[in-house]
């Protein structure tokens, strides 16, 4: 056989690779878990009372487009991190804008208000609750994400964990914002942020133990 004749034989049922499948099982199985996890809150710990009117307030939205920007961004560069190749690891400072938009508006706040109230403002009443909830809630996403890491190809497991945990996070603060009552701008500032940070860390720690190839 000729080499034209092989090459013709080879090619003969090549189809166009679909590299964007990662992409759209990415959002997909965001999607999933977040409707996952905001069914475990609401079961677990019930929507608050006041979710009608309070849903429409500045802090409230506040921590929704909190979670929303932070498990967005993250998201892009999660799947960006399961093909070789690209370099999401340059992107991944544009995770810090929504956070400092908030502790932003945290300190004009407290700025502007008596010291005496510095205290409640950046505690609040269930500080404790939201270290222990939003970690917590974030594994259902972060278990998701996990999977499908395994079927794309990560050269760089930590950084692929810390985007998947971020992104978990994010979408584990929009589920507890159901239920969460202190809407305080410090308190999300503080705690929500401390939140998220450790479960970026969690991803970082435990991806490249699963996703040795």
């Amino acid at each position: 056989m000729q080499t034209d004749d092989l090459i013709a034989v080879m090619t003969a049922g090549h189809r166009p690779v679909d590299t964007g499948w990662l992409r759209r099982a990415s959002w997909l199985c965001a999607l999933a878990a977040l409707a996952l996890t905001a069914l475990l809150v609401l079961l677990a710990l019930g929507a608050r009372p006041d979710l009608a009117s309070a849903w429409l307030t500045p802090p409230v939205i506040a921590k929704a487009m909190l979670g929303t920007s932070v498990a967005s961004i993250a998201l892009v560069l999660f799947q960006r991190s399961l093909r070789p190749g690209l370099k999401p690891g340059k992107s991944l400072p544009f995770i810090v804008i929504p956070i400092a938009l908030v502790v932003g508006w945290a300190l004009v706040t407290l700025a502007q208000a008596p010291a005496e109230q510095w205290g409640a403002l950046i505690f609040g009443r269930h500080w404790r609750a939201c270290l222990v909830a939003v970690p917590l809630y974030a594994l259902v996403p972060l278990i998701v994400l996990l999977g499908l890491a395994r079927r794309g190809a990560p050269v760089d497991g930590r950084l692929t964990g810390a985007c998947a945990g971020l992104a978990s996070a994010g979408l584990a603060t929009i589920a507890y914002s159901l239920h969460c009552p202190d809407d305080a701008v410090p308190f999300l500032a503080t705690w929500y942020t401390i939140a998220i940070a450790a479960v970026s860390g969690l991803g970082a720690l435990v991806f490249p133990r699963l996703l040795r190839w």
